[in-house]
């Protein structure tokens, strides 16, 4: 006979083993983060020898599945892999394609989800998206947007995926914006798996207000999640402000049920970790 004090924990262990695995598209938590280039004019706790530390632990203890940044430099990215030993990263450097000037990263956990293999990629914000380092909209510096397919590992035979565009819009120029807008519906339209759930995250540079942020919405393609009014552009205060975001995590319709919230991630000195709040979204299956 099995002694009463232990049948408790042996039916909670049964119950455990019996339950079905949580499936990568059952609850998902993204988020997108600039996370403010790594450059020698920050200074203090504005350096990110400094801030790294508040950021990547940020990072891990957030448990996001999936991680889109922007402006990082080759050395964060490089830091930001090492901290976090769980996920995996797809993404280039703008200026030559490989490690040079900023990337717009995309980081998954390996434990939820793989890379399709033929599925990933860089394109070039610009009217020769294939061409390494092009711009011909006006902006003075390279635009890019990453992308890729997700597997999810829990059930390979339905093999459900998702598809997430990371991107970094212009700062300055609108037409570039613009553009950019209708060239990621394309993307978005004619990906391979039509029917798998489109993630779109980054910092856009503009607000649901800016018509490029509306052709995207207008499409039929994207929703909007935010009700939460807060400016996600920080200025290096880790306070929470109301204002309209310039930082977005927009979805297909395949997600009803979603909710997307700035946070502040204080960093050291009084600062915040960026010059950006981080955005997030946590999605239930779609």
């Amino acid at each position: 006979m099995i002694p009463t004090n232990r049948i408790a924990p042996m039916v909670c262990l049964l119950l455990l083993l019996a339950a079905p695995p949580v499936r990568a598209e059952q609850m998902l938590q993204v988020i997108s983060y600039n996370i403010r280039q790594d450059t020698a004019s920050d200074t203090g706790g504005k350096d990110w020898q400094a801030r790294k530390g508040a950021l990547t632990k940020y990072l891990r203890d957030g448990a996001f599945s999936i991680i889109g940044l922007q402006e990082a430099r080759h050395r964060q990215v490089q830091d930001i892999d090492r901290a976090l030993p769980e996920h995996k990263f797809t993404g280039v450097g703008r200026d030559d394609g490989k490690t040079r000037g900023e990337y717009s990263p995309i980081y998954f956990h390996n434990g939820l989800w793989k890379l399709d293999p033929d599925q990933h990629g860089t394109f070039w914000l610009s009217d020769t998206p294939n061409v390494v380092r092009s711009r011909t909209w006006g902006n003075r510096y390279p635009r890019i947007c990453t992308w890729a397919r997700l597997i999810g590992r829990a059930d390979p035979v339905k093999d459900q995926a998702v598809y997430v565009f990371n991107t970094h819009w212009d700062h300055q120029s609108q037409p570039s914006r613009v553009k950019a807008a209708k060239l990621i519906l394309h993307k978005i339209t004619t990906r391979n798996h039509p029917n798998d759930p489109v993630l779109l995250l980054g910092d856009f540079n503009a607000t649901t207000d800016n018509p490029a942020i509306q052709t995207l919405l207008a499409s039929g393609q994207l929703v909007h999640h935010g009700k939460q009014q807060m400016s996600s552009g920080s200025q290096w205060k880790p306070k929470l402000v109301p204002g309209l975001r310039i930082d977005h995590i927009f979805t297909s319709p395949h997600f009803t049920q979603a909710t997307l919230t700035v946070e502040s991630n204080p960093g050291v000195e009084g600062l915040a970790a960026s010059d950006h709040h981080p955005v997030v979204m946590r999605a239930h299956a779609p």
